[in-house]
């Protein structure tokens, strides 16, 4: 003899598509997210009251669908800015059986661009060496293409003369490759410590890179 048994569980509110929220993307995107809140009960249905613990990172807006029964909520990020954070939004309301509907916010924002290394150094540059004229002072930066859309360099500032730069790209302009070179006939005795900067077709901003090191 084989018992077969079968049950529903219902739900008091419905949230779809589900109760957490990503907001993924590239750094500099405005993403926007929303969840459709519906109440399964006969009773009239009302959200009395929306708090969050991330107010400063994101910005929520709450319409009626159906009055007294369903609701939408659009999430979005306030910060361009790459980095990651996770909080909730809590929504109180007028059921009995589900007084309280938290929403789970997730957010990572990725570089379109990453650049390796950040600093460069020369260590100690001793003009007094026997071979020195046919020493050369060679560094390279490479920057990969994370978002995908074609990188290309606009720009590339360096902060003296005696440092001069080069372009490579490689991959299909996945990656680029930016050789540093020092000129060793206009370097300063004493400490450096100098910067690059870098403007790509994705950042308004330069990417910046520290060059350092000591000529004797």
């Amino acid at each position: 003899m084989r018992i077969t048994l079968s049950a529903t569980v219902k739900q008091y509110i419905n949230v779809e598509p589900n109760t957490r929220v990503n907001l993924a993307g590239f750094e500099g995107d405005k993403i926007k997210e929303k969840v459709t809140i519906t109440s399964l009960e006969e009773q009239l249905f009302k959200i009395t009251d929306i708090t969050s613990d991330i107010e400063d990172k994101i910005k929520y807006k709450l319409k009626t669908i159906e009055k007294g029964k369903k609701y939408s909520l659009e999430i979005s990020n306030r910060s361009s800015q790459e980095g990651k954070f996770r909080g909730k939004i809590e929504l109180k309301t007028n059921s009995e059986k589900k007084p309280l509907v938290v929403i789970y916010v997730h957010s990572k924002l990725a570089e379109e661009v990453s650049m390796k290394p950040r600093s460069v150094s020369f260590g100690t540059i001793d003009t007094s060496e026997e071979n020195f004229d046919k020493m050369s002072f060679i560094k390279r930066i490479v920057l990969r293409d994370v978002r995908g859309n074609g990188l290309t360099i606009k720009k590339i500032k360096t902060s003296s003369d005696w440092i001069t730069t080069e372009t490579r790209t490689r991959k299909e302009g996945k990656i680029l490759a930016i050789i540093v070179t020092l000129d060793k006939d206009k370097l300063p005795k004493g400490r450096f410590e100098e910067k690059i900067k870098i403007r790509t077709n994705y950042k308004k901003e330069y990417l910046e890179v520290d060059v350092k090191g000591e000529v004797i």
